[in-house]
């Protein structure tokens, strides 16, 4: 049986805001210090991304890669952005134009967060190789 493509776009659009929220709160956990849920926060969202477990005692062993996986959701964001910059800059209304800024900058910022968590998880595989 073929899955309904409403579904699948509905699913689709749900994953990203699981993404970009659980993105959002692993940065301020982080910022508050607590390594214990940043450590929950982060297996949640590599879960989400499709990333085996990366950290001793959690389920399996990963040796490389998460970063490229979180570049490419980078990335993926930053296309979104530019896609919905070009509807604003269609826009008829200013409404319209205002909203899909609001959304072009919400784009963009979890971009970068991910462009972030990319070179954590680098600097992170590095300190693992050396020791």
């Amino acid at each position: 049986m073929e899955a309904d493509p409403m579904t699948v776009r509905h699913d689709a659009d749900a994953r990203d805001a699981a993404v970009q929220y659980l993105t959002w709160a692993l940065e301020e956990i982080e910022k508050s210090g607590r390594v214990k849920a940043a450590l929950h926060a982060r297996d949640a969202l590599n879960d989400l991304l499709g990333v085996p477990a990366a950290r001793p005692g959690a389920e399996g062993r990963h040796d490389g890669g998460m970063d490229d996986k979180y570049a490419a959701e980078a990335k993926r964001f930053l296309d979104k952005a530019n896609e919905a910059e070009q509807l604003a800059d269609l826009a008829e209304t200013t409404s319209r134009r205002d909203a899909l800024m609001t959304i072009v900058e919400s784009y963009r910022r979890t971009s970068k967060q991910m462009d972030r968590l990319s070179q954590s998880q680098k600097l992170d595989g590095e300190q693992r190789a050396r020791k």
